[in-house]
């Protein structure tokens, strides 16, 4: 089985250290993913097959991003409850590792995501405008 683990990226400082003890706390992983690994897999990041001898060099993505793998059932909810719980504010990019995103590199996904945030963004300001 695998271990729950979650990829966090651009969360420096004190979040992140308040991340990581929640994360501890309930037995996942917690990973910060640095720039130079943009290009590899997710699943190389969540430790389902080797990284690559790729290092990424360009200018990355400034927003934070979470993904969050191997979780037992229940656990999704606790550790997103935790954050509320602990007053920690939460990360508008995030998703499950699939089958499907797997394959995607950190670019990739974060480009998905933040298509996804923006279209519900929109969604969101058009029906506080109908009210």
């Amino acid at each position: 089985m695998d271990q729950a683990v979650t990829l966090c990226y651009n969360m420096q400082g004190e979040r992140a250290e308040r991340i990581a003890a929640l994360a501890f706390g309930q037995g996942i992983q917690f990973h910060a993913v640095n720039a130079g690994e943009y290009l590899q897999t997710l699943a190389a990041l969540c430790g389902l097959e080797p990284k690559k001898a790729l290092e990424y060099d360009g200018e990355g993505f400034s927003d934070e991003m979470m993904v969050m793998a191997f979780f037992k059932k229940g656990m999704l909810n606790r550790f997103l409850d935790g954050f509320r719980e602990n007053g920690i504010p939460s990360v508008p990019l995030k998703a499950m590792l699939t089958e499907n995103n797997s394959r995607w590199d950190s670019l990739t996904l974060h480009n998905e995501l933040k298509q996804e945030y923006e279209y519900f963004a929109r969604m969101q300001a058009q029906e506080n405008e109908g009210q």
